[in-house]
């Protein structure tokens, strides 16, 4: 089992501070916003909660939560209705890229993508991901009834990675990925390790984060009777993903959309976990002492140490940790109810 140990501090419990999202008695049921198939982004210190799905349709409204002033306010809507979209902010603007739009009672994957400028309030359009890939679908029965859909996004670089998938749901098959480049305006190809090595493979949601400069991803266990998964790190020179750390901490919930989310704060790597009894984790990893990281002095990538774990629990600091294992700290940790890990993001105020 994973290294994991719990921190006492006192004021662990003032890390958590809930705040009401607009209800029925704050706002007309016409401008009801959904609470489902919401995608969440964060730009300039502020909170967006954009699209979704509301009476079976898919919706354009935007939400922004001010932590400052804590307060909601509906912004300028998006130029499409859309749920389950990808969000990224980069020069601080936010992109929102393809998702899903109701029509004719179903559900169709969305290849568009637009940016939105919180200086000006206005949305622009930002050019359709292509997906070079459908042309290798010979069989007109698969054309049909798989397609393409964006998985996963990370600003990495400078630009916007963006995985995609053939789907067919629950269905998902890996089909690597474009990358955007807001400077030129233009979509990429993504390296080919990237893309089709990115975890977890045939996942509909991809988890990905960037911490000191690298991307990590999580790869959770191709087991449902295992509670683990991995992190791995992207080698942009070999251009392959590489194991950092060969176990961590997952509760797995069957009936859970998603029991566990990725996050950086401060420069290090967090991981936010759920279990079966609705009690939220946030586990602290630093990055900076994982053997495997460029990030970390004492080794590299290729280091024969760069997969790692334990076999034992380690709670309240008992016992001696070993040095070459990734310690995952547990700072704070709250009964939620039934709430759903949706996503995790760090605004600067």
């Amino acid at each position: 089992m994973p290294v994991i140990v719990y921190e006492e501090e006192p004021t662990t419990t003032s890390l958590w501070s809930l705040f009401t999202f607009p209800g029925r008695k704050e706002v007309s049921e016409s401008e009801q916003t959904p609470f489902c198939g919401c995608a969440v982004g964060s730009v300039n210190g502020c909170l967006y909660v954009l699209g979704g799905i509301s009476r079976s349709k898919t919706v354009s409204s935007v939400w922004r939560f001010d932590p400052v002033l804590n307060s909601w306010s509906e912004v300028s809507s998006m130029l499409a209705n859309r749920a389950y979209s990808k969000t990224g902010a980069l020069d601080k603007k936010l992109y929102v890229v393809g998702g899903v739009e109701s029509r004719r009672g179903s559900l169709y994957p969305l290849q568009t993508a637009e940016v939105y400028d919180p200086d000006t309030g206005v949305w622009s359009e930002v050019p359709s991901i292509p997906f070079s890939k459908a042309q290798v679908l010979h069989d007109a029965f698969l054309a049909e009834m798989l397609k393409p859909i964006a998985t996963g996004m990370t600003c990495y670089n400078g630009r916007l990675c963006v995985t995609q998938s053939l789907c067919s749901w629950p269905v998902f098959y890996d089909a690597g990925g474009k990358v955007y480049d807001p400077e030129t305006n233009l979509w990429g190809d993504m390296p080919s390790g990237l893309g089709e090595g990115w975890p977890a493979r045939q996942a509909g949601t991809k988890l990905s984060v960037v911490v000191g400069g690298e991307l990590f991803g999580f790869d959770p266990s191709s087991s449902s009777s295992v509670e683990n998964g991995k992190i791995k790190v992207y080698d942009q020179k070999e251009d392959t993903w590489k194991v950092v750390i060969g176990e961590v901490p997952v509760y797995d919930v069957t009936d859970s959309k998603s029991s566990y989310l990725l996050a950086e704060f401060h420069g290090k790597l967090h991981f936010i976990t759920r279990d079966a009894d609705c009690n939220v984790s946030v586990l602290r990893a630093n990055v900076n002492e994982i053997p495997g990281s460029s990030s970390s002095s004492s080794s590299s990538l290729s280091s024969s140490k760069s997969v790692l774990g334990s076999c034992s629990l380690k709670e309240k600091g008992n016992g001696d940790i070993k040095s070459d294992s990734v310690i995952w700290k547990v700072i704070a940790s709250k009964d939620l109810g039934a709430a759903e890990l949706v996503s995790c993001l760090v605004m600067d105020i």
